[in-house]
């Protein structure tokens, strides 16, 4: 074997990253002041560092039955779930969100702020619904990385709500990555954390809507390329929501597609094993279900499923 283009490639490796060693990471700068969190017209949830984040609502032409906050996943933004919002209003569920900060519309886009103030906005926004609508029972729901900073609102703090749904949560902590990904992602975050690429050539597919996934993707608010210090944060986010799982108290639903391809089966079995049980806490596996499971083309059974777990009382 002739080793000398490996040593070319190692050594060109190394040339590029101390010319990049100067790069440093950025990340979403916290607010200054201390408010009361509130929720203002357009409308708009702000937090109380002063942070002002664009919220959606999908609500009950009807009597409302429950209120749920939803937490979308890495890279999106609330209008990507607006069917699912529909659909769940139509069913008695009022559906709040908003941007998650460094996402959609939020200040800073593109960079990771903490995975503590995501938790923390999480809580907060939640007490506003409890006391908003205190009559009503209050869910959080958080998918893939929203599932996380459900997860970590819950476990790491006291949330207000009767009950949190993970669907496909982001768990995929670093003990049970390969040591190659470990290993490059520290490389990378170290020496080219501004390094932005799209992940386009590694032919994950999150959903088999084919149709629904050509429409999210229109929207100039969906983030097509990851900074290398964003991905590594919401690694950080993935390990501490993981480690705060067996200090959960509330009810939990866990859902999971079979097919998924984004977040391995071992972690979401660690997961359960780790979630202290309560009467009403169930896990629901989907054998024809992806990454996106509320917008699969089989996302009508779980977000019935949901429904039905929200109006259950244990």
């Amino acid at each position: 074997m002739n080793y000398l283009p490996v040593c070319k490639l190692i050594l060109s490796l190394f040339i590029s990253a101390w010319l990049l060693s100067a790069c440093t990471t950025a990340s979403v700068p916290l607010g200054t002041e201390s408010l009361e969190p509130s929720l203002i017209q357009q409308p708009v949830f702000r937090a109380s560092d002063g942070t002002e984040l664009v919220a959606q609502t999908w609500l009950p032409k009807g009597k409302v039955q429950a209120n749920l906050l939803l937490l979308h996943g890495f890279n999106e933004y609330p209008g990507a779930f607006d069917e699912v919002g529909q659909n769940l209003a139509k069913q008695g569920i009022a559906v709040w969100a908003y941007d998650q900060r460094g996402f959609g519309r939020s200040p800073y886009r593109g960079l990771w702020s903490s995975s503590e103030r995501m938790a923390e906005d999480a809580r907060e926004v939640t007490k506003l619904l409890r006391q908003l609508h205190p009559q009503q029972p209050v869910y959080v729901a958080g998918t893939s990385m929203g599932g996380a900073v459900a997860l970590l609102a819950a476990g790491s703090g006291d949330l207000a709500a009767d009950g949190i749904i993970l669907l496909a949560p982001a768990v995929w902590i670093s003990a049970t990555q390969p040591f190659y990904q470990r290993w490059s992602l520290e490389f990378a975050k170290r020496f080219t954390p501004a390094w932005s690429p799209s992940g386009e050539g590694l032919n994950i597919r999150p959903s088999d809507n084919i149709e629904m996934l050509k429409r999210i993707w229109k929207s100039p608010w969906m983030i097509r390329k990851s900074r290398i210090d964003t991905v590594a944060g919401l690694v950080d986010l993935m390990n501490k929501s993981y480690e705060s799982a067996d200090k959960v108290k509330l009810p939990v639903l866990l859902l999971y597609g079979e097919k998924d391809q984004l977040v391995p089966k071992k972690p979401i079995d660690l997961l359960w094993a780790r979630l202290p049980k309560t009467p009403k806490t169930q896990q629901i596996r989907y054998p024809n279900g992806w990454h996106m499971l509320m917008r699969d083309l089989q996302g009508p059974k779980v977000l019935n499923d949901m429904v039905l777990w929200m109006k259950n009382k244990p």
